[in-house]
């Protein structure tokens, strides 16, 4: 049977990161002399979206060329607080154990600097995850579906979910005609989710491959 493709989001659906990039944006508000922005205020922005609208939020009044400058030091940044990076639960075990019976890719927006200085910090293997796509990889990130579109040409298969914990996650899902999961590990409350109508909502990535089993029971009945 041909092995189908899973894609998952990375922050705070397979890691905890918020610490991290909270901490690169302050690094880089402070490189370029602006004001400091309270953490609780840098977190509640993040919550699925990429850096660039992150900036975006808190400076309204920015150009882009200002902005490009705070996302490219905050890119920069992360690599020194990936370190505050965490995995989520034991899910080594979960892509290994789901990784028998699918393809597996990762699809976020951050861009392949981040990306990898957050694997290296939280130990998971790059080798763990068939194909990586990050931002500079599409024309758009998500909530387009871009990402999902570039992970199923990458390995030539329908992707069967895709999962993460933001409603961009949900949306980006729906456009590209593939069943969303939604998790909640990350800033969203299930109640935020559900108004965008993912397929399934659990408690976190490790609960995925009881899930699995549980479709393809009903299925093969």
């Amino acid at each position: 049977m041909k092995k189908r493709l899973i894609c998952f989001d990375l922050d705070n659906t397979l890691i905890e990161s918020n610490k991290a990039h909270v901490t690169a944006f302050q690094m880089a508000f402070a490189k370029n002399k602006l004001k400091k922005v309270p953490a609780k205020k840098i977190e509640a922005m993040l919550n699925g979206r990429h850096a660039h609208a992150v900036v975006k939020l808190l400076f309204p009044d920015f150009n882009n060329g200002k902005i490009d400058k705070i996302v490219s030091d905050h890119h920069v940044f992360i690599i020194k607080t990936a370190k505050y990076a965490r995995k989520i639960g034991d899910v080594i075990k979960t892509i290994k154990e789901i990784k028998r019976h699918y393809k597996v890719a990762i699809v976020t927006n951050c861009m392949h600097k981040e990306i990898n200085a957050l694997l290296k910090a939280t130990r998971l293997n790059k080798n763990l995850f068939d194909y990586i796509v990050g931002k500079e990889d599409v024309r758009h990130g998500k909530p387009y579906p871009d990402e999902i579109l570039k992970a199923e040409h990458l390995a030539r298969l329908k992707a069967y979910f895709m999962i993460g914990d933001s409603i961009y996650d949900i949306m980006a899902a729906k456009k590209a005609k593939v069943k969303s999961l939604s998790v909640l590990t990350g800033l969203a409350k299930r109640k935020e989710l559900l108004k965008y109508k993912p397929d399934y909502v659990l408690g976190n990535v490790n609960e995925l491959m009881k899930l699995l089993n549980k479709i393809n029971d009903k299925i093969n009945k």
